[in-house]
């Protein structure tokens, strides 16, 4: 009971030096008072210190299995294996509101720590945002939804975790893509503060770009991460299925991608300035509308919380910060416009404006299908939006940007001339031979012949640019920041062939056995030897036994009468060198037989692989890189708005 009321306690402290240093802040931003504008930013680490302590209480709380806490007893129990009892403090909706404070106060802490060298009103003005969006989820954490809540009464034993959360994933998925949502604050937060303080020219790209890789990093990995839990856990073969808690992971992940390659722009070149404080401000306000709809159940969805009184708070938020950025945005950012020559459309400037414009498509068409249930619902024709809508609408837009994969990198600053064009002539060579080797092997299907080729393409332009690299090799050093990544680029391509592999001929058959019968499934064979019952210590396994060469998969389903008799899927799943062989346990009978759905993944281990080598090029790219000088700089153009 006592840590109910220190971590209670720990909230409500962080709350009220969370609203001082915002309110110091924005008055020392604005009176350029140094000395007040340090005290602002050390207040700012001790509301971070107090949502530390408070999480570390709950921590505790959850390891010595205090049930006088509601949070503790409704997310855990006694039988819960250690592992997973820490990893309760992050999965219910109280605890990931606060490992989601957690890791905005910590880097928020560290991107103000190294803001010294932007401008004292600029990184004045960052912490005083920090610190209004650290105290609206210190509120909700201290007085809406409290983990720190006392039960009246002790239960000698919770209720336990989510059997679907029962699973190592839950170790890694959570945690990664949370962190992930709570980075894209810091962009946010210095891209206003140039604004509020009259600096547009490049200094808060320079400052906050690391943190928007470690936010687009973050979330890369959480993607993949959960679509890897979904394809080993929920038992129905594949691992995306535009969910719309998938959308809204997946829509600032896309606008963080567009920053990124037009800020390259801007610190080049000296253009697009105001088109990366738009996009650095969308991520965070789509990171903000995506909470809300996790948070309120607005919106069905297997990932959603219990429809819960923070919605209302999140939705107001959301309304604040799109009022906020807007005024901002439509008063500030027109000092940031540059009068120079319109970019060429045939150049590398070209490339990244046209891949800007198909990724907020993408971002268009997501965002759309997300909410058209709602929007219809108030409407009072509730429509439902499948897969067939996204592969149509976003489809065409994802095999734009392929495509420009191949042929942007190639393409010099300014103008492109013949030698530019010529080397083209290896992508589009690859693309071809591709191409006709598909249509050998007797494909058919159009969007596989398009995803394929152009696949090939952007990796050829990849080797293409690493080949001209390798004759000095100590261009690789010294510009590693961009084969970082090329790299970077090489796993999306990976990425890309093993989602297009595993969805376009993907093979599947339901099928019931008798002990001794065979399944044959795109060439792989699978005997089904028998079944049994095993009682485990808090449920009941149903565990069928498939032979499949010198393996044995174990597919099985699990019964939880604790909660009402809930059935859980554990799927067995093996690998060849070009496929996985998907077994899922659908039923069994009482004559020994079995049901069983089988599935043939082409090429899904790709997906992970690329995922890695994304991750790899990112940190190899960046780690101990120091920072360019922008273009404008060089050029000593003048780049303060007027007071």
């Amino acid at each position: 009971m006592i840590l109910g009321y220190l971590g209670a306690g720990a909230l409500l402290a962080g709350l009220v030096m969370g609203g001082f240093s915002a309110l110091l802040s924005f008055w020392a931003g604005w009176r350029d008072a140094d000395v007040f504008i340090q005290v602002g930013r050390r207040a700012f680490y001790a509301a971070a210190a107090m949502t530390a302590i408070a999480a570390l209480l709950l921590e505790v709380a959850l390891l010595t299995h205090d049930f006088s806490l509601a949070y503790v007893a409704e997310h855990t129990d006694l039988s819960t294996p250690i592992p997973l009892v820490a990893a309760g403090f992050y999965g219910g909706q109280e605890g990931s509101l606060l490992y989601w404070t957690l890791i905005l106060g910590v880097l928020g802490s560290a991107s103000l720590v190294a803001s010294a060298r932007i401008g004292a009103r600029v990184a004045a003005y960052a912490a005083g945002i920090l610190a209004l969006i650290l105290s609206f989820f210190l509120f909700v954490l201290a007085v809406v939804a409290s983990p720190f809540d006392l039960l009246s009464i002790t239960p000698p034993d919770g209720l336990g975790l989510n059997p679907v959360l029962r699973d190592g994933g839950m170790l890694i998925h959570p945690p990664v893509v949370l962190a992930g949502f709570a980075s894209f604050a810091i962009p946010f937060a210095f891209a206003c503060a140039a604004l509020l303080a009259g600096r547009v020219d490049a200094a808060w790209i320079r400052h906050t770009r690391r943190f928007a890789l470690l936010a687009w990093s973050l979330q890369s990995a959480g993607l993949l991460l959960g679509m890897w839990w979904a394809y080993h856990v929920l038992g129905w073969g594949g691992y995306w299925s535009w969910d719309p808690v998938e959308n809204v992971a997946l829509m600032p992940w896309l606008a963080t991608t567009a920053f990124l390659h037009s800020s390259q722009v801007q610190e080049t070149r000296g253009r697009l300035r105001t088109w990366n404080f738009g996009l650095a401000i969308l991520a965070f306000l789509l990171v903000v509308f995506g909470t809300f709809i996790v948070r309120s159940g607005v919106v069905p969805s297997v990932h959603t919380f219990a429809i819960s009184a923070i919605g209302p708070w999140f939705f107001a938020f959301l309304f604040a910060c799109i009022v906020f950025a807007t005024a901002l945005v439509a008063f500030r950012a027109g000092g940031a416009r540059v009068h120079v020559e319109p970019a060429p459309a045939v150049s590398r400037e070209g490339a990244f404006v046209l891949q800007n414009l198909l990724l907020i498509g993408v971002i268009a068409v997501v965002f759309w299908g997300t909410i058209l249930p709602l929007v219809s619902g108030m409407l009072g024709a509730e429509r439902v939006v499948g897969t067939a809508y996204y592969e149509r609408a976003a489809g065409p837009i994802f095999v734009a940007i392929l495509a420009l994969m191949a042929v942007g990198p190639l393409l010099p600053w300014r103008r492109a001339g013949s030698p530019s064009l010529r080397a083209l002539r290896w992508p589009a060579a690859t693309a071809c031979v591709v191409l006709v080797g598909l249509l050998l092997v007797g494909v058919r299907s159009a969007p596989a012949l398009l995803a394929f080729p152009l696949a090939a393409g952007a990796a050829a332009t990849v080797f293409t640019m690493y080949g001209r690299a390798f004759k000095k090799p100590r261009t690789i050093l010294r510009k590693r920041r961009r084969y970082g990544a090329y790299l970077a680029h090489l796993g999306l391509v990976v990425v890309v062939a093993g989602l297009a592999a595993s969805h376009f001929a993907q093979q599947e058959k339901d099928v019931t056995l008798q002990p001794g019968e065979k399944v044959t499934v795109a060439g792989y064979t699978l005997t089904y030897t028998g079944s049994e019952q095993l009682q485990r210590q808090d449920h009941t396994d149903f565990v069928a036994a498939m032979r499949f060469g010198d393996q044995t998969l174990e597919p099985s389903r699990a019964t939880y009468a604790g909660l009402g008799g809930q059935a859980l899927t554990h799927v067995a799943i093996t690998t060849t060198p070009t496929a996985d062989v998907y077994v899922v346990l659908a039923a069994t009978g009482t004559d020994g037989s079995a049901s069983f759905r089988v599935f043939v993944n082409p090429l899904v281990t790709w997906i992970w692989a690329g995922g890695a080598v994304i991750i790899l090029g990112v940190v190899l790219g960046n780690v101990g890189e120091r920072s360019v000088v922008p273009e404008l700089a060089r050029r000593r153009v003048p780049v303060t708005l007027p007071a």
